[in-house]
């Protein structure tokens, strides 16, 4: 079952790419810990971006309403050191947009049919530091004009600024 969900996903799902984090661990408030992530490992996913409450109890954990419910990510079985923390980078599928990358918060399986995992994921807004650890933050940002919003738009395009005009 393992092997043809795996040959499914390659077929019809999406691709990805994904990292663990090594020596993983938490600090005193609960919140993580994460020395360095690995390498980058290509694979496929199916992304469940609007799931049903039906969907989150049959994976066993409970939801009280169906207002804000997580994205789902469906994954293989064999995916490496798949676990709480780990990143999953997505690419736009038919446009040259920039990749979202996504937090895992929970990890899970069917009871009834073990073929796959599937994790709970949160978007990552601030995707200038994911996956470097605290001294490489601090020696890429450490001018206080660091966080500047780039001269350009939306689409790209580069736009005037009051240095400009005068």
């Amino acid at each position: 079952m393992r092997a043809r969900y795996d040959e499914a996903l390659i077929l019809q799902g999406i691709e990805c790419k994904y990292q663990f984090p090594n020596l993983a661990s938490t600090n005193t408030q609960g919140e993580p810990v994460i020395d360095s992530y690995s390498e980058f490992i290509d694979t496929h996913i199916f992304f469940e971006s609007s799931p049903k409450v039906k969907t989150f109890k049959r994976y066993g954990w409970v939801v009280e309403n169906n207002d804000d419910l997580p994205f789902l990510v469906h994954c293989s079985w064999n995916l490496p050191h798949m676990q709480k923390d780990s990143i999953f980078r997505i690419a736009g599928q038919y446009s040259e947009l920039p990749e979202r990358i996504f937090r895992v918060t929970a990890v899970s399986y069917d009871l009834q049919a073990p073929d796959h995992l599937v994790a709970t994921i949160i978007p990552v807004y601030d995707e200038q530091i994911v996956g470097l650890t605290r001294k490489e933050v601090s020696k890429k940002f450490d001018r206080s004009n660091r966080f500047l919003k780039d001269d350009t738009d939306y689409r790209g395009e580069y736009h005037k600024t009051q240095l400009d005009t005068q």
